[in-house]
């Protein structure tokens, strides 16, 4: 006796499950990018592909096509170990203080532009390639190369502002040490025609990974908030700014501080008399919270002990300074002139 089990039905009607593209996964390099900040740099890869092949168009007289392929975050090391083993390597610095960045091209790709800026028609044969630029040619490139890094600012304008200034051109990328092995970095793959026969040359931008992301996390979350939250958020900021020059501080007049022993304090009796190292020529230090203000020297206002300003200092004169020098700092009645930290004993 057999039992024939009936073939599975589809669940829901006999409809088929659709099938999704499935993407291999390394357990070793986690991902690292969000899909939204993958979607931002895209956008901005994008506008500078068409800025680019709009420079070109100009520059050279060919029609010029930069395509975006991809957008990816690497380490470092396995972004090198990815390149040619030749070509031109552009290094930049993104903005002042940050990690360079690399813009590589062929030496195909190099070349043409060279030969069409000067007059030729391009067509550089792959053998002819095999060699490192001479300084005449970089010093022709320097300008595409600048107008480049233009385009390449204008295009991230709304994520980072950035201020690209053009560094070397290498030929070898296992010379290049522009960050460490395992840090991530940003990789934009192109691709690059010159002529309208021209066959498409790979192109890679890489940017530090850092930068990016600090400024892609602020941005997102701006868009996230409705324009309710937003205006909220506008109230509290000017109610914050107006109310905080009206709140009251504690402002002390002090003499100079000095160290002494705990013994010396648990020994001190009624009638006992503390010599203070303060001189008796120089004022009283005008405090808040621990920052000096200016000095003043002691004296009364009516019933009342007051202080009358004779100096201040030139951050305080700017930041919290109502209290210009001859204004008096009036003391309520029955307050010590100095704090109990400020009574420092021999």
């Amino acid at each position: 006796m057999s039992v024939q089990t009936p073939p599975p039905t589809a669940v829901g009607g006999g409809r088929k499950r659709r099938r999704g593209v499935v993407t291999p996964y390394d357990f070793r390099r986690p991902t690292t990018l969000a899909r939204e900040h993958t979607r931002a740099l895209e956008v901005a890869f994008e506008t500078f592909a068409r800025q680019w092949s709009t420079l070109l168009l100009t520059r050279l007289r060919q029609p010029s096509t930069v395509t975006l392929v991809s957008v990816d975050a690497l380490s470092y090391d396995e972004y090198v170990r990815s390149l040619p083993g030749h070509g031109a390597l552009v290094t930049f610095t993104p903005e002042s203080g940050s990690e360079p960045g690399l813009l590589q091209m062929s030496s195909v790709t190099a070349l043409d532009c060279l030969d069409l800026m000067l007059g030729g028609s391009g067509g550089t044969l792959p053998e002819e390639a095999e060699r490192e630029l001479t300084e005449i040619e970089r010093r022709l490139l320097d300008d595409l190369l600048v107008r480049t890094l233009a385009d390449l600012a204008y295009a991230f304008a709304a994520i980072i502002p950035l201020d690209p200034q053009l560094g070397v051109i290498e030929a070898n990328p296992q010379f290049l040490q522009l960050a460490a092995a395992n840090d991530v970095v940003v990789v934009a793959a192109l691709t690059i025609a010159i002529g309208e026969d021209a066959a498409p040359e790979p192109l890679t931008v890489m940017l530090p990974l850092g930068p990016l992301v600090g400024r892609l996390s602020d941005a997102g979350n701006d868009r996230a908030r409705t324009a309710e939250q937003l205006r909220g958020l506008a109230v509290a900021g000017e109610r914050l700014s107006r109310t905080v020059p009206e709140l009251p501080v504690q402002v002390a007049a002090r003499f100079t501080p000095m160290p002494t022993h705990p013994p010396a304090v648990l020994a001190l009796r009624v009638g006992d008399v503390v010599r203070l190292a303060h001189p008796t020529t120089r004022p009283l230090d005008v405090v808040t919270n621990g920052v000096v203000l200016g000095s003043a020297v002691a004296g009364t206002a009516g019933s009342r002990l007051a202080c009358l300003v004779v100096t201040t200092s030139d951050s305080a004169a700017s930041d919290a300074g109502h209290h210009a020098a001859g204004d008096p700092l009036t003391v309520p009645a029955g307050t010590p002139a100095t704090s109990p930290a400020t009574r420092s004993l021999r």
